[in-house]
């Protein structure tokens, strides 16, 4: 039985960005430099995705490019709410992306409720 390169390139492809991208929910989890309240908040929400629906959220948020929809983790973020779809975007992007404004973040979260949520 031969494996076909590519088949190859693209499960290694996977697992690769599935260890970065739990790599990053696992930092980001424990690396909060917030209130209390805020972490609580946080985490609540989170508990509210599988972790890989979490995964895929954060790929989304973070290259815009992640399979959100194509592995049903829409109805994890219909059932999660806006509201909670808004605190994670924020937590994602303030903890690997500092430097983008408050407003691109919102920006980012309505652009994921809308991609799993049809108007």
């Amino acid at each position: 039985m031969s494996l076909k390169a590519t088949t190859v390139t693209k499960s290694m492809f996977v697992a690769l960005f599935t260890i970065i991208a739990m790599a990053a929910l696992a930092s980001a989890a424990t690396s909060l430099v917030q209130s209390p309240e805020s972490d609580h908040l946080v985490n609540k929400c989170m508990a509210k995705l599988s972790s890989r629906c979490a995964m895929y959220v954060t790929a989304e948020v973070l290259y815009s490019h992640g399979p959100l929809k194509q592995h049903g983790c829409c109805l994890e973020v219909y059932h999660m709410g806006r509201v909670c779809l808004n605190i994670v975007t924020k937590h994602v992007i303030q903890t690997f992306l500092p430097k983008l404004r408050k407003q691109d973040s919102l920006e980012k979260s309505t652009q994921i409720w809308y991609l799993c949520v049809p108007v």
